[in-house]
């Protein structure tokens, strides 16, 4: 059984739910866009599960019934909100939570694994009450009447959705061919260029999503460590490395929603300053493994903040002439450099999972092994730059 977004909005409307926040999910098919459309609820694309659930609050705190739609991934990113704010202050919220790797459905990807078999446990151990959702508007409806018991004890409610259960609404028209020309490279052009540009003793470090399936279908090689899940972490984990290792050039491949969820980690970046390190955002200005749904970068500059956070080189790439000069540049002199590129979204039709060929423990020992492999590369002193 199927619910269409149209429905679910309608049925939300209903009990007079007026604002809506979250981080998309595949499973909420264009539940996301659908709310930006619709003139009686307000609606903010957030950053982070975190930030999504304080927007919600600070609706609620002003009158407004608040939803928030997480994956049950962002679960750990809404804890300490949800135990020192949402339940210290008794200001209930409506969690909509994809749930992926759930024990009773076939295998998931390996980041889904702990969370799916551990969701319900969790929200029990939170105090928090939940349902799961059967996939008709009768059933998302019971859903929401045990929603508001829970909000006249000022409690927080969890409805559980899984893969397939929502379609896609009526009403949204989406222009693709207008999304794929935006900008003139795709992640697997602009991925192309960066892999020509490498040596084999250097290391590169891809975010979660289609940025590390593209670099594994285009150069998968020992020195890639593939993040498997924890978007927003790819450059902490890549700057850790080349903090450990300066003696190796260490890339991280990231992506705009990644940069954004965790934009903190920049001014960590450049406080610490590896000078072996280069971080490239390759920015489409959405969320495309998950829907396409619109990302705040649109609105963001993050090649200033990059400046602003004190890399030693930034610049922004819209050709390939462009990304091959920034990226020869950044490659022979001293970082840390940020390269934004602005890419399409635009993608191959079928895109292999790195799991396809390797096990998480599997990319990791190759990996340790590429790191120690001794390094081929010399960095020129470089002034600090500004935005380019």
């Amino acid at each position: 059984m199927t619910l269409s977004t149209t429905t679910l909005l309608a049925l939300l409307k209903q009990q007079k739910y007026r604002f809506f926040s979250g981080v998309p999910c595949s499973n909420f098919a264009d539940l996301f866009q659908q709310v930006s459309l619709d003139n009686d609820i307000t609606s903010v694309p957030a950053a982070s599960e975190g930030s999504a659930l304080s927007f919600a609050v600070g609706a609620a705190l002003a009158g407004r019934r608040s939803v928030v739609a997480l994956q049950n991934s962002g679960l750990g990113n809404i804890i300490n909100p949800l135990t020192s704010l949402v339940q210290i202050n008794c200001i209930p919220t409506l969690l909509l939570i994809s749930v992926r790797g759930h024990t009773d459905e076939p295998e998931d990807e390996p980041q889904h694994r702990v969370m799916g078999a551990n969701t319900h446990a969790l929200l029990d151990q939170l105090a928090i009450p939940w349902s799961e959702f059967d996939g008709t508007p009768q059933g998302f409806m019971a859903c929401l009447v045990k929603a508001e018991e829970a909000f006249q004890r000022s409690v927080s409610f969890a409805v559980l959705v899984r893969k397939g259960q929502l379609s896609a609404g009526l009403g949204v028209v989406v222009n693709d061919e207008q999304q794929v020309s935006a900008y003139p490279l795709s992640v697997g052009c602009a991925l192309e260029i960066i892999s020509e540009a490498l040596r084999p003793s250097d290391l590169v470090v891809s975010t979660t999503g289609f940025i590390s399936r593209e670099l594994f279908r285009l150069s998968d090689r020992p020195g890639n460590f593939y993040m498997q899940g924890s978007l927003g972490h790819c450059s902490a984990v890549a700057a850790g490395v080349a903090l450990a290792r300066p003696s190796h050039r260490v890339v991280a491949l990231d992506g705009d929603g990644a940069v954004l969820m965790h934009m903190g980690v920049l001014s960590t970046i450049g406080y610490a300053s590896p000078r072996n390190f280069l971080h490239i955002v390759l920015d489409n200005e959405g969320y495309v493994s998950t829907g396409g749904q619109e990302s705040t970068s649109v609105t963001s500059s993050l090649e200033a903040v990059a400046a602003a956070c004190r890399y030693r080189a930034v610049r922004r790439c819209v050709t390939s002439a462009e990304l091959n000069d920034a990226v020869a540049r950044s490659l022979s002199t001293e970082g840390p450099h940020f390269l934004l590129c602005k890419v399409n979204q635009s993608h191959s039709r079928s895109l292999p999972r790195v799991t396809s060929r390797h096990t998480p423990e599997e990319n990791k020992q190759a990996f340790q092994i590429a790191l120690n492999q001794p390094p081929t590369f010399h960095l020129q002193a470089a002034p600090v730059a500004a935005v380019r």
